[in-house]
């Protein structure tokens, strides 16, 4: 019996996807490049950051890479400070969104 697939779509099928739209807006600019990204790349966008972990180790380093980055810019940037909780009340709930952006960048 297989493994079971990881959450999320496949990035051929974002890359797909993404390219339609552009056809579609006229941007052409960036279809070659998602041509050959596609023709490359295999493994799987996570959906969960949990989901980060059981990728190949490549893929893996790449993903926390960039979510370390992320997280730099919003602290660079004073987009949130680290406060205690008052009693009785909750704090926001936050996710990643994983995607892979035209440029190549995750």
């Amino acid at each position: 019996m297989d493994a079971p697939p990881l959450a999320g779509k496949s990035a051929t099928t974002a890359i797909t996807n993404h390219m339609v739209c552009l056809a579609r807006e006229g941007g052409a600019e960036h279809i070659r490049f998602l041509l050959a990204l596609r023709a490359t790349e295999t493994h799987v966008l996570p959906k969960t950051f949990k989901d980060v972990a059981k990728l190949p180790a490549d893929s893996k380093k790449r993903w926390l890479e960039s979510c370390l980055e992320e997280l730099k810019l919003l602290k660079d940037r004073d987009v949130y400070k680290i406060v205690d909780l008052s009693k009785g009340k909750k704090a926001v709930k936050n996710r990643w969104v994983f995607n892979i952006k035209p440029n190549g960048c995750y």
